[in-house]
Order: C-alpha cells, then sequence, then structure tokens
C-alpha cells in the first residue's frame, strides 16, 4: 500500500520551513502579480463598454491604453522577481536537504549501508533533492498563483452575475476533481520510476567500480546483459508512468475545453438576453481564459509533481530509518589505554542469517597487544567491528575499560578507538585532506604523524600535494602508511589494525612494522593478519574458527607449545615458501 501523498507535502513543508521568510517574500510578489493580471482585463472590459456606448474619446482611449500597457509591464517585472526569488528558495532548501540527508546516511550503521550500494544512495541524495527542488522552484509557485488567480476571479465575476461565478466554481471543482481522481496512480508510478532508477544506478556503480577484476575474468558480457535487463525495467517503469500522466493530461484537457466552450456559449447568451454588456461578457471569457492557463500547466507540470511527491516519499522513508547503533551513552571510560573485553558475544549481520559469531569471550588487559589469527570468514574482521563499535552484538557484551560500549557517547569511541582497515579509502584531494579526513589539525601534526609512518617527503608543503580519485598518486603500499598515520593524528587509547602489511612490498613492510611498533607503544592494540610474522611483537595470540575462540594466550607459550594451533599455523606457514620452491 502506498503512503497517502499528504504525508510527502507536511514533509516536504517541513523541508522548507527553515527558509520560511524567503518564501513568505516570494509568496507576497506572486500575490502582487495575480493582482496586477486581474486588473488587466477590468480596463479593457471598461474601454470596450465606453466605445459600444460611444463614451471612449482619443484621450480617455489613450488613458486606458497606457494603464493596460503600464499593468502589462508591471507583471513581466513581476514574473522575473518571483522566477529569481523561487530558484533562490528553492536552491537554498534542495541544497539543506542534500546536507541532511548525507549526514543521515553517514549516521547509519553498516548494516544499512550493506544492502545498499552507493549509486542507490547518491541517486536518492542527489536525485531525489534535485526533485523537489525543481517543484518547489516551479510547480510551488504556479499552484499558489493559480489558487489566488482562481479566487480573485470568482469574486470578481460573482459582482457581474452570480450565477456566471457558481458555473465557474463548478467549473474550477471538475477541473481539480480530474486531477484529484487520476494523481494517485501517476504518483506511485513517479515513485517506482525513481526506485527503478536507483537500482538501475547502482548497479552501474557498482560494475564500474569492479571494472578492473571484471575485465580480468572475461565477465564483460555479464556485466553488459545485468546493464540491459535493468535498462529494460527501467523503461517499462517510464512507460507505466508516461501512460498514467498522458491519462490525466487527456482527461484535464478535456475538462478545460468544455469549460472554455461552455464560458463562450453563457457570454453570447446573457449578451444577447441583455443580462450583461459586451464588455462584462469579454471579461468573463478573459477570466476563463486566465484560469485555463494554470490548468493547463499543470497538466504539463504534473510530470515534476509526479517526481517530486515520488521523491518525498524516499526523502521521509530515507529520514525515518534509524540506525541500530544509537547514541545514548553517558559513561566516559577511564583515562589511558582501555582494556577490551568481549563476554559471550554472538553476532548475526541479519535477523534471520547465521551467526557470525558464536559465544566469544576475549580479555584484553590495558597497554596489551593481542593478534587474531584464523582462517578466512572465521570472524577476525567482524570481532574488530564490534570493538570499534561500527555494529552491536546481537547477544552478549563488549566492554571498553570496563564500561559497555554501547554506554560510552560516539564521540568518546570514534575519538579514543582509531581503526586502521585492510581497505584503506582514499579521496580526490590533497595528502593532507586524505590524513586528515577535514578535521581541523595544525600542519605540525600532521608533519608529525608524516614523519611517524615515514612519508616525511609529503612534510610541509607538499602535504598539499593533490592525489587523484581513489588516491591516484600513491602506491598501494603508502596508502597503507597514509591510514596508519591517521591514527597516529588522533594519538587513541585502542588501535584496532586490519591486516595492516596485507599491500605492501618488503621494503615497505619494514617501515610499516616499525611504525606500527612505535603506534602500539602504551597503547592496546587488537591486530588481524594472516602475516603470521607480523604478530611476532603481539602480547597474546587468538585463534579463531567459524566464529568461535578456539584457542587463546600468551604468544611466547603459544609458541613453545608444539601442540598449540597457533605454532601449527606457525610451522605451516614456514613450509609454504619451500613448497613453492620446488
Amino acid at each position: 500500500m502506498s503512503e497517502p501523498g499528504g504525508r510527502s507535502w507536511r514533509a516536504a513543508a517541513a523541508v522548507a520551513r527553515p527558509d520560511s521568510p524567503r518564501y513568505l517574500a516570494l509568496i507576497t510578489v506572486v500575490l502582487v502579480g495575480t493582482g496586477l493580471a486581474l486588473i488587466g482585463p477590468v480596463i479593457l472590459r471598461t474601454l470596450i463598454d465606453r466605445a459600444v456606448e460611444g463614451r471612449a474619446s482619443t484621450a480617455s482611449v489613450a488613458w486606458f491604453g497606457g494603464l493596460f500597457l503600464a499593468v502589462a509591464a508591471a507583471s513581466q517585472v513581476i514574473a522575473l522577481i518571483v522566477s529569481y526569488l523561487a530558484a533562490v528558495a528553492a536552491w537554498t532548501t534542495a541544497n539543506r536537504l542534500r546536507l541532511q540527508l548525507t549526514r543521515h546516511v553517514l549516521d547509519l550503521d553498516e548494516g544499512f549501508h550493506r544492502s545498499h550500494n552507493p549509486g542507490e544512495l547518491i541517486e536518492r541524495i542527489d536525485g531525489d533533492s534535485s526533485s523537489v527542488s525543481e517543484f518547489l522552484s516551479v510547480v510551488a509557485v504556479r499552484v499558489v498563483a493559480a489558487i489566488a488567480l482562481v479566487i480573485g476571479v470568482i469574486a470578481v465575476v460573482l459582482t457581474i452575475a452570480w450565477w456566471i461565478g457558481l458555473a465557474m466554481v463548478a467549473y474550477v471543482v471538475g477541473a481539480s476533481w480530474v486531477v484529484y481522481r487520476e494523481r494517485e496512480r501517476a504518483v506511485n508510478e513517479s515513485a517506482d520510476e525513481r526506485r527503478a532508477a536507483a537500482e538501475l544506478y547502482g548497479g552501474i556503480e557498482e560494475r564500474l567500480t569492479a571494472a578492473e577484476d571484471l575485465r580480468a575474468a572475461g565477465a564483460q558480457s555479464y556485466a553488459v546483459g545485468r546493464f540491459a535487463a535493468e535498462t529494460g525495467r527501467y523503461i517499462e517503469v517510464i512507460t507505466r508512468r508516461e501512460q498514467a500522466f498522458l491519462a490525466l493530461w487527456r482527461n484535464l484537457n478535456m475538462a478545460i475545453v468544455s469549460g472554455t466552450v461552455v464560458a463562450l456559449i453563457i457570454g453570447a447568451f446573457a449578451v444577447r438576453s441583455g443580462f450583461m454588456t459586451i464588455g462584462s461578457a469579454f471579461l468573463v471569457y478573459q477570466y476563463t481564459a486566465r484560469i485555463r492557463q494554470p490548468l493547463e500547466d499543470l497538466s504539463h507540470d504534473l510530470n515534476v509533481v509526479q517526481k517530486a511527491n515520488g521523491a518525498m516519499r524516499r526523502v521521509r522513508a530515507l529520514l525515518t530509518t534509524t540506525t541500530s547503533l544509537p547514541d545514548t551513552g553517558t559513561i566516559e571510560p577511564p583515562a589511558g589505554a582501555l582494556s577490551v573485553e568481549l563476554d559471550q558475544v554472538s553476532f548475526r549481520y541479519a535477523n534471520d542469517g547465521e551467526p557470525v559469531l558464536r559465544d566469544v569471550t576475549i580479555r584484553v588487559e590495558p597497554g596489551r597487544s593481542v593478534g587474531l589469527v584464523g582462517p578466512t570468514g572465521s570472524g577476525k574482521t567482524t570481532t574488530s567491528r564490534l570493538v570499534a563499535r561500527l555494529v552491536d552484538t546481537s547477544e552478549g557484551e563488549v566492554r571498553l575499560g570496563g564500561v559497555p560500549v554501547t554506554a560510552i557517547p560516539e564521540a568518546s569511541v570514534r575519538r579514543r578507538v582509531a581503526v586502521v582497515p585492510q581497505q584503506v579509502e582514499l579521496i580526490a584531494g590533497s595528502v593532507r585532506d586524505n590524513l586528515t579526513l577535514f578535521v581541523d589539525h595544525d600542519d605540525a601534526a600532521v608533519d608529525t604523524a608524516l614523519d611517524r609512518v615515514g612519508l616525511d617527503r609529503f612534510r610541509g608543503e607538499a602535504m598539499h600535494t593533490r592525489l587523484g580519485p581513489g588516491g591516484a598518486g600513491l602506491s598501494a603500499g603508502e596508502g597503507q602508511l597514509l591510514a596508519l598515520a591517521r591514527a597516529w593524528l588522533r594519538e587513541p587509547d585502542l588501535v584496532v589494525l586490519d591486516e595492516p602489511t596485507s599491500r605492501v612490498d618488503p621494503a615497505t613492510e619494514a617501515r610499516l612494522e616499525q611504525a606500527v611498533a612505535d603506534l602500539l607503544a602504551g597503547r592496546t592494540a587488537l591486530v588481524i593478519a594472516h602475516r603470521l610474522g607480523t604478530l611476532d611483537a603481539m602480547d597474546e595470540i587468538v585463534v579463531m574458527e567459524a566464529g568461535r575462540v578456539v584457542e587463546a594466550g600468551d604468544r611466547a607459550q603459544l609458541v613453545a607449545d608444539p601442540q598449540s594451533r597457533f605454532a601449527g599455523l606457525l610451522r605451516r606457514a614456514a613450509a609454504e615458501p619451500m613448497e613453492a620452491a620446488t
């Protein structure tokens, strides 16, 4: 069942409310323009009646003609002012909406982002905001002007002949009923179109991101086939929306043409019967034509209305999506290195999904470093996400410094826990921007962080070196070092490293290991690694398999015990290079 359209427009009104002074000024100017539109036919009516009665002198004709031209010129000036004010107000509102949606999406948890790809979210944030902007800058202004015009026209016509005024009321009500009857189908089809567009653009983004892998696997035909199928669905939805629009346009125009014909017949009958003057009949016809114009505009703008209504439904749905990680914490853990405790923790990414972690219990004392090892899919990265509160447990509890992580303010967790992921995300911007991520740090702190990870070639003015999309201009190893420098810059109390040497050459690995050792000194650390040599400096080791902790203990003791799983992993790792050589 579709959401009632009234909620969408109330949501649009809420979005526009911060700019209400601009919209009030805009409405005032629109009302002035409507008043001028009503005055013009009245001037012509007076002139025609004077001419018919023989009372139109050359001077009076010139005076009324000049007055009419002055009103017409003023109307054009008002129209320009309306266009300018509408554009400024609409873009201000739309940009605020984009910012609001962006902040909201960034605050949503990983579960949301796992089910929505970036292309889809871009379409929802930018595309839907643009639809709302177009509505506010074009259609909303016309609707306000149309309502004011209809009220003014009916009021004037009622003073001429009440029965013609009532007929005009019936005409407007009939045309409005046609719009109301057809609008729901059109709006629903428009919402479907926006969803189909989001899926199409999301798929395009996904395949462009994976272009290199697709080429390497020879899967271009598959990618093109997926694109063709998604495009076909998009075209099908567009066709249905256009059909709904055309049905409304056809019925509305039938009502408009019928109203115009009736106005001509009534005017001719009234003049012939002596109920009104020729000037008054002309006035009624002119007013009918004036009412016809906004109705025709509405039929042409219905596509914008459809998109805007569908967009506001989607915007409202997005803004009412709540994170599963509410920021309600009020307790600060003790200062200094943080202890880490996972107490009987289980986790699944979906309520009905298979558990990724099962009854995991780990304790790390303050200032100690722990290496997490295990095969792919054993739950190591998920464990690190729980510690950094990127996700919350399904069962059990995670504590930092003895405080449940859910009871700690989010800002405190982000400040005191630094995560260095395996896949480093870099942006098109300067080295400094990629290091600070636009958080305010002085240049001396940036230089120090670069020095600590061996990226001193970017010190000083060189920190403003521009990088291309995805950090083009840095090697994979330098990107990993830059991610480590981000952690240095924050001076955290707990460091989580996910495969810190997975993408580096031996020379860079040596630099990275020294930087890691310096960073971990005096801090609690959780280090995930497949290269077991990375864990030589760890105090403790936790071995995971199938989402469970199968072994944990002091690293030296596990190495000395030939029966331990960790010792077995070390022997296997040592044998692999020899096997490769043979």
